[in-house]
């Protein structure tokens, strides 16, 4: 047999191999998160009791929104040291020009996507 024969199916292998897995809910648009980073220099939510409390975005790396949330607003913080943090609050409100600001990742996605840090 000649050795070009052999080689045929190797392009056909490496082709399937560079394609990307994708994830599970990939072809439903409506279980894949909405991502945007801003720069923000603080969040200020409003908790069940009605206190309003100021969290710097010195130290928070992420803000996941999670909007199926039966009542009001689930807020999960996701810090540079690696705290978590989860808030039920009545609103939220991001400012991006009340002191120095840091990019923070926003993501608004459903509660069955949460993070919650598994090693816990």
């Amino acid at each position: 047999m000649k050795a070009w024969k052999l080689l045929l199916p190797v392009p056909i292998l490496l082709a399937l191999a560079m394609v990307p897995q994708g994830r599970q809910d990939a072809g439903d648009p409506s279980l894949a998160d909405i991502v945007h980073v801003l720069p923000i220099s603080e969040l200020n939510y409003v908790n069940q009791q009605g206190t309003t409390t100021v969290v710097s975005s010195r130290n928070v790396v992420e803000i996941r929104v999670l909007e199926d949330h039966p009542h009001g607003i689930r807020l999960e913080l996701y810090y540079d040291n690696g705290d978590y943090s989860l808030v039920d609050a009545q609103a939220f409100h991001l400012l991006r020009n009340a002191g120095p600001t840091r990019e923070v990742r926003l993501v608004r996605g459903k509660q069955a996507r949460m993070r919650f840090p598994k090693g816990i």
